[in-house]
């Protein structure tokens, strides 16, 4: 029988939890009893791999062939060898994946072929990003249901879609990335308004300015200059940065003893020096909770009534009190380490269950039976075609036609797009659409990612400026797909396609086969 979890993927930390309809819940605890396995990696040159706390020990006596933030890789082209394999970020993801699962099938009693789950993803990921955790659960041979956004999934931890009268600021400061979404109801179903948010910013960029100020601390010793170089106390001031961090978010000051070759070391560090060093890092998730109260306020949200804060980040002070300082609204924090995926954990029981019994089909979409208290995401960030000027104002560049609005609702099903051929009885166009780069749209081609590269073939002969129909489509999970036909779909236009960063069928197969060889031991 299957069984259904809930998978937070984080930077630094993941958490795996099992709901039931009658509402109760099980985390999945690591096999040494943590709640929450890092996001650690170890390959070691024989090619043994370790995960979670067992890699996070061998931090110190092994660094180099430690992987540490590999979801801040995620949609790259980036790829690391240890152990004699070439991996991608979405191998090394699946590594850490398949340890979740596993630890999920022995506390579930059942085998890991039998696991049924949602994965998280940050709201702000682009399509890349989401392409490449799919692929990552594809090669850890790990049956996913959905791709939930990270907000999404704290509105259901915390009942939202039960609240129909009240509107909320999800704010999710995790451990590499952040997240901002305003949810709330509209005409009797739970939405997101809108999203906004860094995929590189997080605990890990507090946890290096820290870092920095451990190593002021060890520059005044004696010896500094020579420990500086020193290898074990680099590894620990690394080690330290972290739990300096949680301490602080408790205490004004902490001193920090550190046992390094028969001497210790005694390092201090106060919240104010922290909190100074830091401030550009507040203000960054600041401009963008601004940004996305503003864009829901012109999409017609109601005013925000409360904010809820998600991610082990929020813990820090700091963040609480700004919040409180800048919008002087109620400020909710409840249990920011497993809210993510606890409302995983309730989405993947809702999805199997519906599986179980029934679904109905509606045109092109399958709407499942359990969907009347669904939380509708929306679309991260614009997409657009590169395109040559036409007709005026002419200019000599290229730039980015935005026809997908950021904050579109998902799904969205075969949304059309005119576009022209340039020269008479053109047969083919080469096809370029690309994904908003920074936080606002911008026409110009530097400010934006590649997303979709391809060719479009079989154009019927006629005059230039006939019209060429781009059709996308953007699915639940924020996955992008693109047909093409002439004009008024009076013909299916061939289209051969791929999207930047993201794995084709034959590297995953080379990614499954390499995480095989590993997990096996060989």
């Amino acid at each position: 029988m299957k069984k259904s979890i809930g998978i937070d993927l984080g930077t630094t930390y993941c958490c795996v939890m099992h709901y039931e309809a009658d509402g109760s819940e099980e985390l999945v605890p690591t096999d040494m009893g943590a709640p929450l396995t890092p996001s650690i990696v170890h390959i070691s040159s024989d090619g043994e791999v370790t995960v979670g706390e067992d890699a996070r020990d061998l931090l110190l006596e092994d660094a180099d062939n430690v992987i540490v933030g590999i979801k801040r890789e995620m949609g790259r082209e980036y790829s690391l060898e240890y152990g004699g394999q070439l991996l991608t970020p979405e191998g090394i993801s699946a590594l850490i994946l398949n340890q979740l699962g596993n630890d999920a099938a022995r506390v579930l009693n059942v085998p890991y072929e039998e696991l049924s789950c949602v994965i998280t993803i940050p709201a702000y990921f682009g399509v890349a990003e989401r392409e490449a955790t799919a692929a990552a659960a594809r090669i850890a041979n790990l049956h996913w249901e959905e791709l939930l956004p990270e907000p999404v999934a704290a509105a259901y931890a915390y009942g939202l879609a039960e609240q129909p009268n009240l509107t909320s600021l999800v704010f999710d400061l995790g451990g590499g990335t952040f997240d901002v979404a305003v949810v709330g109801m509209v005409r009797g179903h739970y939405r997101v308004w809108a999203v906004d948010g860094e995929a590189r910013l997080g605990g890990l960029d507090w946890d290096a300015r820290i870092e920095d100020l451990l190593w002021e601390e060890v520059e005044q010793l004696p010896d500094g200059e020579d420990l500086l170089f020193d290898e074990d106390v680099i590894g620990a001031v690394h080690d330290a940065s972290e739990r300096v961090k949680r301490k602080l978010s408790g205490v004004d000051k902490v001193t920090e003893r550190i046992r390094i070759a028969g001497q210790t070391i005694t390092l201090r560090i106060s919240r104010d020096r922290f909190e100074e060093v830091t401030y550009d890092l507040l203000l960054r998730s600041l401009q963008a909770t601004r940004r996305v109260m503003e864009t829901a306020n012109a999409a017609g949200a109601p005013p925000v009534d409360q904010i809820l804060l998600i991610g082990g980040s929020t813990r820090m002070p700091m963040i609480r009190e700004a919040l409180t300082r800048e919008f002087g609204l109620p400020v909710r924090l409840t249990d920011p380490d497993k809210a993510v995926a606890r409302g995983a954990a309730i989405m993947s029981e809702q999805l199997l269950a519906a599986k179980e019994r029934r679904t109905v089909k509606l045109g092109e979409t399958t709407v499942l039976a359990s969907s009347a208290n669904r939380v509708v995401s929306v679309l991260p960030r614009s997409i657009g075609v590169r395109l040559y000027s036409s007709q005026g104002p002419y200019t000599d560049e290229p730039y980015i036609q935005h026809f997908l609005p950021a904050n579109t609702p998902l799904p969205i099903a075969r949304h059309r797009h005119s576009v022209s051929t340039i020269v008479d009885n053109q047969e083919s166009v080469r096809i370029e659409l690309f994904e908003q780069g920074g936080n606002v749209p911008s026409p110009r081609v530097e400010d934006n990612r590649p997303l979709i590269e391809g060719e479009i073939s079989g154009i019927p002969p006629s005059l230039a400026g006939s019209e060429v129909q781009l059709i996308v489509s953007v699915s639940v999970d924020g996955l992008v797909s693109l047909e093409a036909s002439t004009a008024r779909g009076r013909a299916t236009l061939h289209v051969e396609a791929f999207v930047h960063g993201v794995l084709d069928e034959q590297e995953v197969e080379k990614q499954k086969r390499v995480t095989s060889l590993l997990l096996r031991g060989k």
